[in-house]
């Protein structure tokens, strides 16, 4: 091969590597232009971030300041307060363009998934249906973006609460479907309840368990994020053990009601003896625990019962005589116009009615400002420690 004819070759070989370099480049460079939503975006990656940030504030200045975030290299957000609501503006450090929270999302559904499950250990779940039924009609969400969390505030729901609705998201939740990366916290908790509510009342149920009501009051208490103590009748209790069985699991609280529903005042020791041993026996087979607490039948006792019954006796100062009256409508307006910080509420597990009233009365106390929680637990709350000898009417 003759020397021009080698160079020829080596020539074209470089011309055709030069091309291959030209095409890869042509393509890289339309590929990132193209995955941007402007290609102006592309063009202005130099941006002062620091001079977008001054004059958003300036053009801001009418609002207040609450927040802004210092230490992610991806987003500025800052947070202004207007009104008692809040007004978000994000920025994407890399471009100037202002941002939504979803915007920072890889899968909106996963988000929305997640937002659900959270809401749904902190709020009854007639708060959740509510924020769900009108996301898409008069309520909006606002995303107080930080650098380890993000709130969410619900505004314009139809609930007559009076604290915001919120819920805060740490990103150790949602590390996997976020485009920046967050600064995460090494130790967290869920925000799984409202702090708001400081008021706190007990409720009750004498006479049951009753196979058809049982579970319906179960799974209410639980969609309202509220708990009960069930003082049980013993032959009622070995009729449906696994109405014990699934109250104690629930982590609601049960106590005696003596065997048959006796009154201890005018029966003598031994009688009394036998029938809370039977109970307490029988409990112990079907939860392996102890009863602690005694609601005497009838609210009936004297002070040699007292003297002799290792249990704590507990009365009650709201008694909606729901077994008299039958009649939702009665037990809710006897609730809302007698019920205040500490009350023991009476009601029982046979009836219709009882059910259904907590159905209106249980939304009603959490929007006012009660946690509805087990006997045991007010007393500790209020700081009251429940001894043998002794008989509680409230906190």
């Amino acid at each position: 091969m003759s020397s021009s004819s080698k160079r020829l070759g080596e020539m074209i070989f470089i011309g055709v590597i030069v091309f291959i370099l030209f095409v890869i480049g042509i393509v890289y460079i339309t590929k990132n232009i193209a995955s941007l939503s402007n290609p102006i975006d592309y063009l202005n990656s130099n941006i002062n971030i620091k001079e977008l940030i001054n004059e958003i504030k300036e053009n801001n200045k009418d609002l207040s300041l609450v927040y802004e975030s210092t230490n992610l290299k991806e987003i500025t957000s800052l947070i202004y307060e207007n009104n008692q609501e809040y007004k978000s503006i994000i920025i994407d450090n890399n471009t100037g363009k202002e941002l939504t929270f979803l915007d920072l999302i890889k899968n909106d559904s996963a988000f929305s998934q997640k937002e659900t499950e959270l809401l749904a250990l902190k709020y009854p779940k007639f708060i959740l249906d509510e924020l769900q039924a009108n996301q898409d009609n008069t309520g909006y969400k606002m995303y107080y973006v930080k650098e380890n969390e993000v709130t969410i505030y619900y505004y314009n729901y139809k609930l007559s609460y009076p604290h915001e609705l919120s819920l805060t998201i740490n990103y150790n939740e949602i590390k996997d479907n976020l485009k920046f990366k967050p600064i995460l916290d090494l130790a967290y908790e869920k925000d799984d309840q409202d702090n708001f509510n400081t008021k706190y009342v007990a409720l009750t149920f004498d006479d049951g368990p009753s196979s058809k009501y049982n579970p319906l009051i179960l799974d209410i208490l639980k969609e309202n994020k509220a708990s009960a103590t069930f003082f049980m009748v013993g032959t009622m209790m070995n009729s449906c053990q696994s109405c014990v069985l699934e109250t104690y699991k629930s982590g609601n609280e049960i106590g005696s009601h003596s065997w048959e529903h006796l009154n201890i005042k005018t029966s003598n020791a031994t009688k009394v003896n036998e029938s809370l041993t039977k109970v307490n026996n029988l409990y112990h087979t079907i939860t392996g625990d102890t009863i602690k607490l005694l609601r005497p039948p009838y609210g009936a006792y004297k002070a040699t019962n007292l003297e002799n019954i290792n249990n704590p006796f507990i009365l009650w100062n709201l008694d909606t005589e729901d077994w008299r009256y039958r009649n939702v409508d009665h037990i809710v307006e006897y609730i809302k116009n007698n019920i205040s910080d500490g009350s023991i509420i009476l009601m029982h597990e046979l009836y219709e009615t009882s059910y259904e009233s907590l159905k209106t009365i249980l939304p009603w106390l959490y929007l006012n400002g009660y946690n509805v929680v087990t006997v045991s637990r007010l007393a500790e709350i209020k700081g009251v420690t429940l001894n043998s000898g002794s008989a509680y009417r409230h906190f």
